[in-house]
C-alpha cells in the first residue's frame, strides 16, 4: 500500500517538473535590449534614509524641512554646530546609520538588475541541441516562442534577421555545415509556424567555424542558433 502511494505522488509530480524545465530563460523585453540596446530603465533605488531595519521603505514626516533650535551657549552650542555638521556630511555622502534611543538601525539600498547589450545585434536563442540532432526539445522550443513574441514588439516589428546554426566539431566540415543549417531551418521554421512571415528570416549554417568565445571547438556549448539582425 505504501509503495502505490509512492508511485502516485511521483507521476503528480512529473507535470509540474515537466512544466518547469519548459520555462524561458528571459522575455522578450530581454531579448530586444540584447538586440538594439533599448534596454529597460534600472528601477529606482530608495533613498537609504527611507528604509527601515528590516529593508523596507519608510516615509519620513520631515523629510525635506530644517527643524532649528536656539542656539545654546558654551559646550553645548558647540556640540549643536558639530552635530549639525555631520548630519550634512551624511547627505552629502553616503547615509549613515540612524539610531532610535539605544537601537541602531541599519540602512540597506535596493537595486534591481536590468539586462544589458552584450553584443547588440546578434543573440544567442539558447536553444541546445543533443548529438547529431537538429530537433527542437520541449524546452528549444519556450526560447523560441520568447524570441517570436519579441519579434512583434514596436522596436523589432518588420526588422529582419539571418538565422544562424552552428556546431561542435565531433564530425567532419561537410557533415556539421549542413547539420547547422538543418538546425537553423528548424528554428526558423517554428518561428514561421507560429505566425512570424518566411521573408523575415535568412537561413545559415556554420558548422564548428565559428566557436563560441572561451569555448573549445570541441565543446558542446557551440550547438545553438543564433540571430543576427540585419535591417
Amino acid at each position: 500500500m505504501r509503495r502505490l502511494v509512492s508511485i502516485s505522488i511521483l507521476c503528480a509530480a512529473l507535470p509540474v517538473a515537466a512544466i518547469a524545465q519548459e520555462t524561458p530563460s528571459r522575455s522578450p523585453e530581454d531579448i530586444v535590449c540584447e538586440l538594439t540596446g533599448d534596454c529597460a530603465a534600472e528601477a529606482e533605488q530608495p533613498d537609504a534614509d527611507t528604509v527601515g531595519e528590516r529593508g523596507r521603505a519608510r516615509v519620513s514626516a520631515t523629510r525635506g524641512f530644517s527643524l532649528s533650535r536656539p542656539a545654546k551657549s558654551g559646550t553645548q552650542a558647540s556640540t549643536a554646530t558639530s552635530t549639525t555638521g555631520t548630519s550634512s556630511a551624511a547627505r552629502a555622502g553616503a547615509a549613515a546609520p540612524r539610531t532610535t534611543g539605544k537601537k541602531a538601525v541599519k540602512t540597506a539600498s535596493v537595486s534591481k538588475a536590468k539586462p544589458v547589450a552584450t553584443r547588440p545585434g546578434r543573440v544567442d536563442l539558447r536553444l541546445s541541441f543533443p548529438l547529431a540532432s537538429a530537433e527542437l526539445s520541449p524546452q528549444a522550443k519556450a526560447e523560441a516562442r520568447v524570441f517570436a513574441q519579441a519579434l512583434q514588439l514596436p522596436q523589432l516589428s518588420g526588422k529582419k534577421f539571418v538565422i544562424e546554426g552552428h556546431t561542435d566539431s565531433q564530425g567532419g566540415r561537410e557533415y556539421n555545415i549542413d547539420l547547422s543549417q538543418r538546425r537553423a531551418r528548424a528554428v526558423a521554421d517554428y518561428l514561421v509556424s507560429l505566425g512570424v512571415s518566411r521573408d523575415r528570416f535568412e537561413v545559415r549554417g556554420y558548422g564548428y567555424d565559428r566557436p563560441l568565445p572561451g569555448r573549445s571547438a570541441g565543446s558542446q556549448d557551440n550547438r545553438r542558433v543564433e540571430a543576427v539582425l540585419v535591417s
